[in-house]
């Protein structure tokens, strides 16, 4: 009898204290799981986008949504808000694959109906992904916080990394003196320019040359019945179910050294075959504007603008945002063939060799300074 009396009472202490860590947990929710953040009380960091991602989308007021992969994150949403005179959110997926954003698409088109404007960055280089790749590489995916299943919460309300770096913590700065609650901005929110150096020195690695390149692989037709179900599903399927939505699309410009390696591997014919195909696909939808920045070849061959083959400094994104935002390179019926055109002339018979005998700004940001005109009008 005494035995069961202390299993029991045992079994009343864990349960007590199992639910006091998860009322903690809902409470302060770091990830924004069940409510918006309470930022008077707390302050909440976003530095993890797959798992605070699809809280934002759910629990914040906006108008606005600015997404895509790392090509994405460094746009500042105080820059779309101003042009396009709504509010806006950033949620990028970093890696991530056309299915896996289009799903959070999804869920904003579907939690919010005030939703106006959609920006989102199409990688160039994820034309031929399978149209339901997932990034698996980095580590379990939290699926627990996409459903609606209570059940599988107890991986977030007990989760000890949740309950020891997050919740714990911002309740003991909720207890200093000088504390301000708040949330990281979605200019800051995944903006990783502080961590990387720009120019030709830190782009190549060997020197460039296009003096020798394979032949040019042609597109098969499997090729171009994976290209189609990834746009159809991914990218064309939503603007068809939600036509009061506008959708802002752009081809991420990748630097003249990438072009290089696709031209040498074979691939660049390919590649912009496949491009056209995205195009024609896409233009079927008058709530699509499309966008492509590969032919300012005065950006994409200047290496000061990017810290690796593929992406660019903040300065890009606030260019792009400009330019979308008043018409510019803007694709349409009449004129995406001369852009294809324009497109496959320069990179196929473009002196990569060049690239090799860029200077690098000694200020990375020295760049920036000379498109602000373009930037900002002034």
């Amino acid at each position: 009898m005494l035995k069961r009396i202390w299993i029991i009472g045992y079994l009343i202490i864990v349960f007590s204290a199992l639910s006091v860590i998860a009322s903690k947990t809902v409470k302060v929710d770091p990830y924004i799981h069940y409510h918006e953040p309470d930022t008077k009380a707390y302050f909440y960091k976003l530095n993890n986008e797959r798992s605070q991602n699809d809280g934002i989308i759910k629990h914040f007021d906006y108008e606005g949504i600015i997404t895509g992969t790392s090509m994405t994150q460094n746009f500042k949403a105080s820059e779309a808000q101003k042009l396009f005179g709504v509010s806006f959110i950033k949620v990028p997926f970093s890696g991530g694959p056309y299915n896996e954003i289009n799903n959070s698409l999804v869920t904003a088109a579907s939690n919010n109906p005030k939703l106006k404007y959609v920006i989102r960055g199409l990688d160039t280089g994820k034309f031929f992904d399978d149209k339901d790749a997932l990034r698996e590489d980095l580590g379990e995916y939290p699926t627990y916080l996409y459903d609606n299943n209570l059940f599988n919460d107890a991986e977030y309300v007990f989760n000890r990394d949740v309950v020891f770096s997050r919740v714990y913590t911002m309740t003991k700065e909720n207890d200093k003196p000088d504390f301000k609650g708040g949330i990281t901005s979605f200019d800051d929110y995944s903006n990783w320019m502080k961590k990387y150096k720009f120019g030709r020195k830190a782009v190549l690695k060997d020197e460039l040359t296009s003096d020798k390149p394979k032949a040019q692989v042609k597109l098969t037709q499997e090729d171009i019945d994976v290209v189609l179900a990834n746009i159809r599903q991914n990218v064309t399927s939503l603007a068809q179910s939600n036509p009061n939505i506008t959708f802002y699309y752009f081809f991420t410009p990748y630097s003249a050294a990438w072009w290089c390696s696709e031209l040498n591997d074979g691939l660049l014919d390919r590649q912009i075959d496949a491009e056209k195909i995205v195009i024609e696909e896409i233009l079927k939808y008058d709530n699509i504007k499309l966008f492509s920045f590969n032919c300012m070849f005065d950006i994409t061959t200047d290496l000061n603008n990017y810290k690796d083959i593929t992406h660019y400094g903040e300065w890009i994104n606030s260019l792009m945002l400009r330019y979308m935002h008043d018409g510019k390179y803007q694709l349409t019926k009449d004129n995406y063939l001369s852009y294809l055109e324009q497109e496959r002339q320069f990179y196929s018979s473009y002196d990569y060799s060049e690239l090799n005998r860029q200077k690098d700004y000694k200020d990375d940001y020295y760049v920036a300074e000379l498109l602000n005109e373009e930037i900002y009008g002034s």
